[in-house]
Order: structure tokens, then C-alpha cells, then sequence
């Protein structure tokens, strides 16, 4: 005869967790597994580039090309102040001329100035338009072509023959200046000056 016992019957005692999760069914492990992605299921890296100076976001901001400047403007003030300080240069040292009171010793100064600014043809424009301002050139020029000057050395009347020949090209004398001067007192000297003007061992005229 069985009997119903109400209220005494005993429950089934609860597992721990451990031993519930390892009665979990097996069909739930291969789930889990089939969730994490494989090597072959990674997305590819992505080439790393050099950086650039700003965001692949920003917008490009690179300086565009500039023209090449415009040097005239420079070039042209750069020539304008050689011009002024060759003048004033050229200038100064004719003032020392006053400080010889003979011709003829005025006349181996002046040929030693341009034999000294040789390579300078403004300076040597400067110093023939000067005498010849001066009313100077005729004589001075001539004394240095005059025999037995004892200030005068061969070289300096080859730089006095350069200098004329650079002045007649820039414009500061002219032939009728010369032919004149032919007519003078130093006529003489005047026509050896001319014909070294005119001989072949005369440099080029410079510009």
C-alpha cells in the first residue's frame, strides 16, 4: 500500500555550478566555437603610407608654385648705386689734383687715377667729364704725353688712351672734341694721342 507523503518528500539536491555547466549540451560548445572568426576571416591590414603633414582627413594644403621673381627692379638699383659710388669715388680723387700746382704734375695724378680704375670704366667716364668740365682735359692729357715728363710712366698714358677710347663710347667726348683739341697748344701730343686712339693694340671698348 503506498502512501502519500505531502509535505516530506525530499527535493533532488542542486549541483553546483561546475557540475552544471559540464552537463551542458554539447552542441553549445560547437556554437561558441563557430562564432570566433578563423585566420582566414581576418580583414586584411592595411598598408601603412608615410605621413604626410597633415590627416587623410585635412584637405591638401600644399603651397603652389610661384614664379620665378622679377630681378629687373633689383638689377636695376643695383647698377644705379655702382654708378653713384663710382662717381663719387671719381670725384674725391680729383680733388687732390688742386693739391699740385704744376701741370704737368696734375697730369701724371690724373693718368695715375685711371691707370688705377683700369678695370673700372665707369669711374674712368667719370674722371675724362670731369676734366673735361673743368676745362682741364686738353692740358692735363697733353702733359702726359709730353716728352720728358718726369711724372708720367708708359703705363699710365696707355690708361689715358683707354680711357678716352671708353669715354667716346659712353659719350662723354667726341671726335670733335679730340680734333680740337689736335689744334691747341699740345697739338702735338693730341695727334700722338689720336693715333694710339685709332691703332689696333687699343683695347675694346667696354660697355
Amino acid at each position: 500500500m503506498s502512501r502519500i507523503d505531502g509535505g516530506n518528500r525530499t527535493s533532488p539536491p542542486k549541483g553546483s555550478s561546475t557540475e552544471r555547466s559540464s552537463t551542458e549540451r554539447p552542441d553549445s560548445a560547437s556554437k561558441s566555437a563557430q562564432q570566433v572568426p578563423g585566420k582566414k576571416d581576418l580583414p586584411t591590414a592595411r598598408a601603412v603610407s608615410p605621413f604626410q603633414g597633415r590627416s587623410d582627413f585635412e584637405p591638401d594644403r600644399r603651397t603652389p608654385p610661384r614664379g620665378t621673381p622679377d630681378l629687373s627692379g633689383a638689377l636695376t638699383s643695383l647698377a644705379a648705386e655702382a654708378h653713384a659710388r663710382a662717381i663719387a669715388g671719381a670725384d674725391a680723387e680729383l680733388e687732390l689734383l688742386s693739391e699740385f700746382p704744376d701741370a704737368d704734375a696734375q697730369g701724371g695724378m690724373a693718368s695715375a687715377m685711371l691707370h688705377a680704375h683700369a678695370d673700372e670704366p665707369m669711374s674712368q667716364t667719370r674722371i675724362v667729364e670731369r676734366l673735361k668740365q673743368d676745362g682741364r682735359l686738353e692740358s692735363l692729357f697733353g702733359e702726359v704725353f709730353r716728352e720728358g715728363n718726369p711724372y708720367v710712366e708708359q703705363p699710365h698714358r696707355a690708361a689715358v688712351v683707354r680711357a678716352l677710347d671708353t669715354a667716346l663710347a659712353r659719350g662723354a667726348v667726341t671726335s670733335e672734341d679730340l680734333r680740337a683739341f689736335t689744334r691747341g697748344a699740345y697739338a702735338q701730343e693730341w695727334r700722338q694721342i689720336g693715333s694710339e686712339l685709332s691703332a689696333p693694340a687699343v683695347s675694346p671698348r667696354k660697355p
